[in-house]
């Protein structure tokens, strides 16, 4: 009796150390090299608080789904992200596009998954047919007789940050392609500092114009902070055409903010990470982030999900191949990517 009840007592033991935890053997030894705590950066702009009180939802949905300390990071400009990646005091990231190349090519990032969004007045709803893309806009108020690119010539101009996609780069290569302008030399040009910013320095006259992303746009005048005149359907995920802009333009109020020009579409900003982070733990954040789209309610606190352009584009070899076009405007505006990574 006392050998079965030693014979027992080792197989309880045994089975113990093999199932210490809720998690089988196979995933235990997929955690090798995990990092002890998910550092995740993102752009504060000029309000750290509202930057992480928006990301909070993510921020506590992937802590429960790794299983480990999820900390965000905030960084006053997109390339002190990039940088804190570079240096390694953050794992992963959302900046935008352009900066996500940066980031690539000096701070080894690695893109996961690329957000999605379709908003309705009752929140974000996950819709496939939805591309991972968005626009970047240049914005006037009627009242400054502005209503072409061309006019845009010896006046005063909002860009966002010199790493911003849609908030300089973007822009700045649609005004070059359709004037021939050069911003710096035949505009009065300045950095806001973020996409709000941007807008408010033309909805308070500081600026005659500038550029933000729709998304930000449409935000704020549904918040009050400007009133916008778009169209009634209130679609943003579609480029409008230059004539449907100005028949638009015709018929806004003088103190109204309006588009005068959509850039070509931009893929969506990306979940970057580490390159050099366990395989492992590279596909437990994606598949995290993947499943997203699968919690409508978290799907309408963040107003977005996640997608993977390579799943279903099979010209893309990976994630970071989405963004190959990016990376051809910038050798047409001879930009060297470096130079920005301070």
């Amino acid at each position: 009796m006392k050998a079965f009840r030693t014979i027992v007592l080792l197989a309880v033991a045994a089975a113990l150390l093999i199932g210490g935890s809720n998690r089988p053997v196979a995933a235990q030894e997929d955690r090798a090299g995990w990092p002890s705590n998910f550092i995740v950066g993102i752009f504060a702009g000029e309000d750290p608080g509202k930057a992480l009180s928006g990301f909070e939802p993510e921020r506590a949905y992937l802590e429960e789904k790794l299983g480990i300390r999820t900390i965000m990071y905030t960084g006053g400009s997109y390339t002190a992200v990039i940088t804190a990646m570079k240096a390694g005091r953050v794992d992963g990231f959302e900046v935008g596009p352009f900066s996500y190349l940066l980031a690539a090519q000096e701070a080894n990032a690695e893109a996961l998954a690329v957000q999605a969004a379709g908003t309705t007045k009752s929140g974000a709803l996950v819709n496939p047919d939805i591309k991972p893309y968005y626009y970047s806009v240049i914005v006037t108020k009627k009242k400054s007789g502005i209503k072409t690119l061309a006019d845009l010539k010896g006046k005063s101009f909002s860009f966002v940050d010199p790493a911003s996609t849609s908030g300089n780069l973007m822009p700045r290569t649609l005004i070059i392609k359709e004037t021939g302008l050069d911003p710096d030399k035949d505009m009065k040009t300045i950095f806001a500092g973020s996409h709000p910013t941007s807008v408010t320095a033309i909805w308070s006259d500081k600026v005659d114009a500038g550029a933000t992303y729709i998304g930000n746009l449409v935000t704020m005048a549904n918040e009050g902070q400007v009133d916008l005149c778009w169209f009634s359907d209130g679609v943003i995920d579609e480029k409008r055409s230059a004539d449907d802009l100005a028949t638009l333009y015709d018929t806004c109020k003088d103190d109204q903010l309006v588009v005068i020009a959509m850039t070509d579409p931009i893929p969506n900003t990306p979940f970057a990470v580490n390159k050099n982070l366990p395989e492992s733990f590279k596909k437990a954040v994606k598949d995290a982030l993947l499943a997203i789209k699968d919690d409508p309610e978290l799907v309408a606190k963040l107003g977005n999900w996640y997608v993977d352009p390579a799943a279903t584009d099979t010209s893309l070899k990976a994630t970071d191949n989405f963004y190959d076009g990016l990376r051809d405007v910038a050798k047409t505006l001879g930009l060297e990517l470096k130079s920005l990574v301070k």
